[in-house]
Parts: structure tokens; C-alpha cells; sequence
């Protein structure tokens, strides 16, 4: 209970600071008793999840569940510093080895022990991982002596900490995938079941930072847009990441308080191998990327934060600023672009191209998603190219992404790594290149060169970054966000004053 606390209060605290709080906690420090435990708790979730494995996390929804779940070695405050979790302390590092000490007496939700051995099996299977692997590029082995986990790095890493601190990294039993219904894991949440719209989750008693205060946690996802804030509205959730209310000029049926997060989850469009020929043509990556209206994107979604991009790294995070001239259509660059592309690709010229029909794949749990492929169709439609949007479960769309089988597809990808280069290597990743992913991560590419490689390659096309915006009941504190836009599950609580 008292790392608990002790956790809940600095996080929030800082969180104050950033302007990422609620400005709760310090009144009922002063005024009240401490938070009490109990409750249960309904909550939203942007979007149905897909994976309980670490690393098939690809959404905001992946990571939120994950972080509940599953544990790191590393957290990180809304400060933005690093702090050991299921490690004792802060890499050692002497030369070419870093030691890594893990915490005694941790399980698993099963009872089972989490030591060392599970630890060095969970690196080992990230780094051989493709997904993932671009993240422990700079370790060359990963060896376990007694409760150490010691790392050979192959080039010097100041950031290894904030690296095994990401939902790719998180720990699992003996390092192995978990099980799709019955993942274990030692976050401070148990998932106990699922169903079509929600996951079901209790508090984890054994938690290395503590018990949650929530007793237990039903997460839902929505197709309807005006489903969750009519739920919320009439009492039926505690929070809703869709908007306080359904019908303009009602009120919820409590008292409401709303949280903004930083602008950082990235939106984009993904490139499937449906049509080879034409999705890997840098050249029409380019001419969809210029025919692209961005400006028109700040009024998608429900009143949160979205800023119009053509860069991986978020402007929140020091990205660069997206010129006027590049936020509306440039079509004499598309048609120029995609004349190029016709002079090698028999499908996109001028006697073919009618034939040409492409499919925009959207996640049907995030109806916003809609939105933006309708503005990809009619880009697609100034080159000249039909298109269809197919809405699809989440499931689905992780499946045909994954084999490849699509043309194209709305994407979220958060920012866990602030570092502009690990975000370039993570687009790269994201789009299926991940030799250069390895040379981002790995300092290969640096400087100037990193931006000029995006825009040379094109692996996926930045849309936007966007905010999330929580409206939750005022009775329910302790809510906070991180620099990815993830709420602070753990340390929410319901406070009735008695």
C-alpha cells in the first residue's frame, strides 16, 4: 500500500506540473484521508484491443492493456524520468556489460515466481522478434547470472532503461507469448474474461508497486460513436474517451471533470501488398502523401486536440511544425510524383488507372477512423484511383495487416520513445522495413539524415497526431496521463466522502 501511495502521489503531483492533472489530489491530501480501496469501475478504451502479447502491441488500446497486465523493468513519471519497477535499481553499466538486478520475492498473477530467468528470456525474445527486435538493436547478448540479467552491448546505450521501460519489454512466464484468453502476467491487474465489446479485469493483491485501489475494471470499445457518451451520460460508465454527453444540451447524470492528454498518438496510413506493384511505389506513396488535404483533420473526433502531420515525431515532442503549403492538396506534386510511378508501374497509367480500385481498411471500434479514410479516398480519387473503405473488427485488421493482405489502412502507433530517432525507426517498423529500423535505433542514421530517409522511403504516411480527451465522473481521481496519451489506470480511485 505505501509504494501505492507513495507512486500515486509523485506521479500525480508531477502530473499537476504538466498540466496533465486533475488538480485533485493536493485538495484531498490537505483536507481529506487517504484514498480508500474498493469500487468497481467501468472505463472505455480507444478502440478494441487485439493483443495480449507485449509484442503485438500496434494501438493505443494494445498498450493501455498491456501496461495493466503486464509489468517492465522501467517506468517512467509523467516527468518524463525513469524509475525501476521490476528491477532494483538503474542499469549498471561497466565497459560493454549491464547488469540488471531484478526485485526479490515478484509473481506472476499464477503464483509462480518472476525472477531473472524469465526477464533474460523476455529480452531474448525481443530482440529476435521482428516486430520488436529495432528496440535491443545495441544488444548483442543477454545472459541471466542468478537474479542478474547481464546485457552485451555491441554500441553504447544511454537510453537503455527508457528502452525496457515500453510495452514491447514488458515480462512474461519463462519469456514466452501469452495466452490469448488467459495471458499472466504481474501487472496490477488480472484479466478474468472477456466478451464481445469488453475485457474484465480485478486488482492484483501482489503487486510489486502495490495493490490498485479499484477492486475491478470492465473496459469497453464502441462502433457506434454516440454509444459510449450515452453511456456515460446515463450513468453507465465512469469515464468515456468519446465526449461527456450524446444529445446537445444534456448533462451527464454526475458530476464531470475532463483530462487532455498530449498530442502524440500518431495517426497513419499503412501500406498493405494487395497490389505490390503499386503500394511499394515510392512514387505513389508520394503522390497519395501530397494529394492528402491534412488541414481538414483537426475536426476529426470529438472536440480533442489534433494536429495536422507529415512526420513521425509529434510537435508536443519537438517534431517539426507542419508548413502551411504541405497541409493542403499540392497536386501539381501528386501528378508529377505519379506520373513517375506510371513509368513503372503498368497499373497506374493513364489507359489503366480507371481500372484500379484499392481498399482503405479502417478498425470498426474506431468509428473516427472513417473519417480520415474518406479524406484518403478522395485524394485517391484527385490521382485518379477508385477506392473503397472497408470497416472491419480489429482482429481482422491486426490479421490482414499482418499477412499483408490489404491495400491500405488507418493506423494509431503511440509515442512510448521520445527520442526523434526511435520514432523514425518505429515508423520503419510499423511499415515493414525494419533494416532501417535497426540503423535508426542503433545511431546508423543520425541528424538530418534521419528525415531525409523518411521522406526517401515513405514506410507509412503520417496524418496527424492527436490528443485523448477523458471526460470521467468527479468522484473518480487520481486520473493522469503519460507522454504517450495513456490514462493511469492504476491509480485511479472512486473517493465518497463520508
Amino acid at each position: 500500500m505505501a509504494a501505492q501511495l507513495i507512486r500515486g502521489a509523485s506521479r500525480l503531483g508531477l502530473g499537476l506540473g504538466l498540466g496533465l492533472g486533475l488538480g485533485l489530489f493536493a485538495t484531498q491530501v490537505a483536507a481529506e484521508t487517504r484514498p480508500p480501496y474498493g469500487g468497481d469501475v467501468v472505463g472505455t478504451l480507444l478502440g478494441e484491443p487485439t493483443a495480449v502479447d507485449p509484442l503485438a502491441v500496434r494501438s493505443h488500446a494494445d498498450a493501455a492493456v498491456v501496461g495493466l497486465v503486464f509489468d517492465t523493468l522501467y517506468d517512467v513519471g509523467p516527468d518524463g524520468v525513469v524509475f525501476p519497477h521490476l528491477a532494483a535499481a538503474l542499469p549498471e553499466v561497466e565497459q560493454d556489460k549491464v547488469r540488471i538486478t531484478v526485485r526479490p520475492g515478484l509473481r506472476f498473477h499464477d503464483g509462480t515466481s518472476l525472477g531473472a530467468a524469465d526477464v533474460g528470456a523476455t529480452l531474448a525474445r525481443v530482440r529476435a522478434s521482428q516486430a520488436a527486435g529495432w528496440l535491443l538493436v545495441s544488444i548483442s547478448d543477454v545472459a541471466v547470472d542468478g537474479e542478474v540479467v547481464v546485457l552485451t552491448l555491441s554500441s553504447p546505450r544511454k537510453d537503455l532503461a527508457r528502452l525496457l521501460a515500453t510495452s514491447w519489454t514488458a515480462i512474461t512466464p519463462r519469456g514466452l507469448a501469452p495466452k490469448k484468453d488467459a495471458p499472466v502476467g504481474s501487472g496490477p491487474f488480472r484479466l478474468i474474461g472477456r466478451k464481445r465489446d469488453r475485457l474484465e479485469l480485478e486488482a492484483w493483491d501482489q503487486h510489486v508497486a502495490g495493490r490498485p485501489y479499484l477492486d475491478q475494471l470492465s473496459l469497453r470499445w464502441f462502433t457506434d460513436a454516440s454509444d459510449e457518451p450515452q453511456l456515460y451520460e446515463t450513468g453507465g460508465a465512469h469515464w468515456s474517451l468519446r465526449g461527456a454527453t450524446r444529445f446537445a444540451g444534456a448533462s451527464p447524470k454526475f458530476a464531470t471533470t475532463e483530462l487532455e492528454s498530449p498530442a502524440t498518438l500518431l495517426v497513419y496510413l499503412g501500406f498493405g501488398q494487395a497490389h505490390p506493384d503499386v503500394l511499394a511505389s515510392h512514387d505513389f506513396r508520394a503522390a497519395l502523401d501530397a494529394a492528402l488535404a491534412r488541414s481538414g483533420l483537426t475536426t476529426v473526433g470529438t472536440g480533442e486536440r489534433a494536429v495536422p502531420t507529415a512526420d513521425p515525431v509529434p510537435v508536443d515532442l519537438g517534431g517539426p511544425a507542419l508548413a502551411a503549403v504541405v497541409a493542403d492538396p499540392r497536386l501539381d506534386v501528386a501528378e508529377a510524383a505519379l506520373a513517375r510511378a506510371a513509368s513503372s508501374v503498368r497499373a497506374l497509367a493513364k489507359d489503366r488507372i480507371d481500372a484500379l480500385v484499392l481498399e482503405v481498411l479502417v478498425a470498426d471500434s474506431r468509428p473516427d477512423d472513417r473519417e480520415v479514410a474518406a479524406r484518403v479516398v478522395r485524394a485517391l480519387d484527385k490521382l485518379g484511383t477508385r477506392a473503397t473503405i472497408s470497416a472491419v473488427t480489429a482482429g481482422e485488421l491486426a490479421r490482414r495487416v499482418s499477412s499483408g493482405a490489404c491495400d491500405l489502412y488507418v493506423g494509431h502507433a503511440s509515442a512510448e520513445l521520445a527520442a526523434p530517432a526511435m520514432l523514425y525507426a518505429q515508423a520503419f517498423a510499423l511499415g515493414g522495413d525494419r533494416a532501417t529500423a535497426d540503423q535508426l535505433a542503433g545511431g546508423v542514421i543520425t541528424g538530418a539524415r534521419m528525415r531525409e530517409t523518411f521522406a526517401a522511403r515513405l514506410p507509412i504516411v503520417p496524418l496527424y497526431h492527436r490528443a485523448v480527451r477523458v471526460h470521467h465522473r468527479a468522484d473518480l481521481r487520481g486520473a493522469w496521463f503519460d507522454g504517450s496519451a495513456r490514462l493511469g489506470v492504476a491509480e485511479l480511485f472512486v473517493w465518497s466522502p463520508k
